[in-house]
């Protein structure tokens, strides 16, 4: 009997958060179910805005918006509530940084490889509240790389310099220790999401050189990608609002 009772709290849990999730979005002012071929499948698009941490030996921030993140989430499914599908366009942003002490910059290009995919776990509190947990991978390319020495002096990093392997981040909400919690997320109003990332070895890379500044430090030679960027200490910190219709 006990185990009869359990099954049938959730299942009325299953389908108590797929009617919240689809009565969210067909409410006035909030997203409306996309023309999806599986009616269970709600897909919602926000706004993001956010940066990273690139540690290592770069110790820099580089902005990751503004852009939108589109996720696809399973209402039918077991709890925890699946987040099946997903994209986020990061634009090509500049990084800047410094190469011992001398002033530096980079044009970052992101490339996502592989849907987003990830959970939404129903708090006890408040009420529509959700833990989010989730990943992608992303090839990371670095090109237009200068030094300042007066002027800018570009170095020669090659035109397919990129991570070797796509490079995994996982993000979650930053749920507080209080009762109830912050830092969590809704499907109706959004939230924070942060986490850590490791970047791994680049390839492809020619030598970051010196040859065009005639007389720069003629011993130095070249300072190879991977002395400075690869690292595990790296942050990302987003905020994903403004819900709306996903297609």
């Amino acid at each position: 009997m006990n185990t009869l009772n359990a099954s049938r709290r959730r299942r009325t849990t299953i389908g108590g958060l797929a009617a919240a999730l689809v009565a969210v979005a067909v409410s006035a002012g909030s997203p409306a179910q996309a023309a999806d071929p599986d009616p269970n499948h709600l897909t919602v698009i926000y706004d993001v805005a956010g940066s990273a941490h690139i540690g290592a030996q770069i110790n820099s921030d580089l902005e990751l918006g503004p852009t939108t993140i589109k996720v696809t989430i399973d209402t039918a499914a077991a709890l925890p509530t699946p987040i099946i599908d997903g994209s986020m366009v990061i634009p090509p942003k500049v990084l800047n940084f410094s190469i011992l002490g001398i002033p530096a910059r980079a044009k970052v290009t992101m490339t996502q490889v592989g849907p987003i995919t990830g959970t939404l776990t129903k708090l006890p509190a408040p009420r529509q509240a959700l833990d989010l947990k989730s990943k992608v991978k992303y090839d990371i390319r670095l090109s237009d790389v200068e030094v300042k020495i007066g002027a800018w002096f570009p170095l020669a990093v090659g035109s397919r310099c990129h991570t070797k392997d796509p490079v995994t981040i996982n993000v979650g909400s930053p749920l507080s220790d209080t009762t109830p919690p912050t830092g969590f997320f809704t499907i109706n109003a959004g939230g924070p999401a942060t986490g850590n990332f490791t970047i791994g070895q680049f390839t492809g890379c020619a030598a970051l050189n010196f040859l065009d500044i005639p007389g720069f430090f003629p011993w130095f030679g070249s300072i190879p990608i991977n002395s400075l960027v690869p690292g595990s200490n790296n942050s990302v910190s987003l905020t994903l609002s403004n819900p709306q219709p996903g297609n």
